[in-house]
């Protein structure tokens, strides 16, 4: 069994994704960081960060417990273990480098974006649409076939509002958006209610 650790937020709404996507049974513990549950002993146990998600794999390898945090290892533990949203061998390559692109560019830059007043941070967020938008083209999603590559960065460019960035600037990454989001996993994932 598995139990997610979250909360309303793009990063515990991307492990929810994951977890809803991988179709595997779980119980979701809501974290309420507004009354800062993930500071708690026994959360920082869970996770020694004191950040959601979590999840806790009852039945992780070799039929032990396994903790796993951090909302992209979640996504890459769940693939694993499914065996699904990985790419197939000769795509897998893809797979890897555009998660890696989404995890370390555009998750921080969109996470910082419209809370810092910097125009770097705008012009990182054009430039990271702009090689989305043209890798997009002619493609449904980043590799051959739907994957991490897409779970990872919808929750954070999905309703990204912003005077400067706007993504209907770039079509192919507004058309990728409304596909991913129109998959069941993604519409549960969106409405789950917190608190």
């Amino acid at each position: 069994m598995l139990d997610l650790y979250a909360w309303g937020t793009t990063n515990g709404r991307r492990g929810l994704f994951m977890a809803e996507e991988a179709g595997l049974a779980f119980n979701l513990h809501q974290v309420d960081i507004k009354r800062g549950d993930q500071k708690t002993p026994e959360y920082a146990r869970i996770n020694p960060y004191k950040k959601i998600p979590a999840l806790i794999d009852s039945e992780g390898p070799g039929g032990k417990p396994a903790t796993i945090f951090e909302s992209v290892a979640i996504c890459f533990y769940l693939a694993e273990k499914t065996g699904r949203f990985l790419g197939s061998a000769a795509d897998h390559p893809n797979v890897l480098k555009w998660s890696m692109f989404h995890a370390t560019n555009v998750l921080p830059v969109f996470g910082v974006l419209g809370r810092v007043e910097d125009p770097s941070f705008e012009n990182q967020a054009k430039a990271q649409l702009d090689a989305m938008n043209r890798h997009l083209e002619g493609r449904e999603w980043f590799a051959d076939d739907y994957s991490i590559a897409d779970i990872i960065p919808f929750t954070r460019l999905n309703g990204v509002a912003h005077d400067a960035v706007n993504i209907a600037d770039y079509p192919n990454v507004a058309q990728w958006l409304e596909r991913v989001g129109a998959r069941p996993a993604a519409k549960k994932a969106l409405t789950q209610k917190f608190g």
